[in-house]
C-alpha cells in the first residue's frame, strides 16, 4: 500500500527515502555502541548479544538500501517527468 502511494507521487517518496536511510544510520550506529551497553542488559548471554547486534546492523542495511532504491526511483521518475 505504500509502495503504490510512493509509487504514484516521485514528490513524496523522496522524504520517505531520507527518512529509512536516516534510521538506517541510527540503527547502525546503535549496532556499533552495542558492545558498551550490552553488559547491562541483564545476562541475555554471548549469543544473544551476537544475535541483536548482527539483527541490527541487517535491519539498518536493509533500510538503507530500501531508501536508496525508492530514492533513485523517484529521482528517475522525476527526471522523466521533465
Amino acid at each position: 500500500m505504500i509502495l503504490r502511494i510512493l509509487h504514484n507521487a516521485p514528490a513524496k517518496a523522496a522524504p520517505v527515502a531520507m527518512v529509512l536511510i536516516v534510521v538506517g544510520l541510527s540503527l547502525i550506529l546503535i549496532a556499533l555502541a552495542w558492545p558498551t551497553f550490552s553488559p547491562s542488559v541483564s545476562h541475555i548471554g554471548t549469543d544473544w548479544n551476537d544475535f541483536a547486534r548482527g539483527f541490527l546492523f541487517g535491519l539498518a542495511i536493509v533500510l538503507e538500501i530500501a531508501g536508496a532504491a525508492i530514492a533513485a526511483s523517484a529521482a528517475a521518475k522525476k527526471s522523466k517527468a521533465l
